[in-house]
């Protein structure tokens, strides 16, 4: 596993939090239960189906899983989590999916391009400290390098009240999506009043086309 010096702080911090809270939503900083749900649902209306093969960047306790089998959705699923208490969960309590310990920017290298048909990441760009933004803009690509059909993502908003008080890394929702446009993916970011992140969907174009499956595109996809 190669990680940087704050990826380091970072997965000591979740390690911290798992053993204070166990392997609960506090485990992962959420506020409540309710807000990790939330982000599984944003995530899902990239167009995850049954079938499926998806990469969880930053999979935490691998509680995407279950969620989608909770709802009928069964998958291919694959968790990649720079933590290793967390990975050690996750293996020891979903037989059904495959956990990596590791970075997705330099512990995936070896895989072949567009090994998934989907990439999604939730909450894991908040507690990074050293350049963010390119740490982010980093992320973004390796993530967009091994899916096939499409990418999703979410981070804290610069648009968030009280700037006075944060202490995590808020992302330009502007720039974020200007970013991603750029790729020539077609791209929606949807942020909801109220919410303090946003979500980023990215899907490959058409031209571009993966498996060829047939199956529909997600209802968000703009057309």
């Amino acid at each position: 596993m190669v990680l940087d010096r704050d990826d380091r702080r970072v997965a000591a911090l979740y390690a911290a939090l798992l053993r204070t809270h166990g392997p609960t939503f506090k485990a992962l900083d959420w506020s409540a239960q309710s807000s990790q749900d939330q982000r599984f649902e944003a995530l899902t209306k990239l167009g995850i189906a049954s079938g499926d093969r998806v990469l969880d960047v930053g999979c935490g306790l691998g509680d995407f899983l279950p969620w989608l089998v909770g709802r009928g959705v069964r998958i291919t699923y694959t968790g990649i989590d720079i933590t290793p208490d967390f990975v050690a969960h996750c293996r020891a309590t979903h037989g059904e999916g495959c956990f990596l310990e590791g970075n997705v920017l330099e512990d995936l290298a070896g895989l072949a391009p567009r090994s998934f048909d989907w990439v999604v990441a939730s909450g894991i760009f908040a507690h990074r400290q050293d350049r963010p933004w390119d740490y982010m803009k980093a992320l973004i690509a390796a993530m967009m390098a091994l899916a096939d059909r499409g990418v999703a993502f979410n981070a804290q908003s610069t648009l968030a009240p009280h700037p006075e008080r944060w202490k995590l890394f808020h992302a330009d929702p502007h720039r974020t999506e200007t970013h991603c446009r750029d790729s020539g993916w077609t791209c929606l970011l949807v942020h909801d009043p109220g919410k303090t992140d946003f979500t980023q969907y990215m899907w490959r174009p058409e031209s571009d086309a993966g498996r060829g499956d047939g199956k529909p595109s997600s209802s968000l996809r703009p057309a």
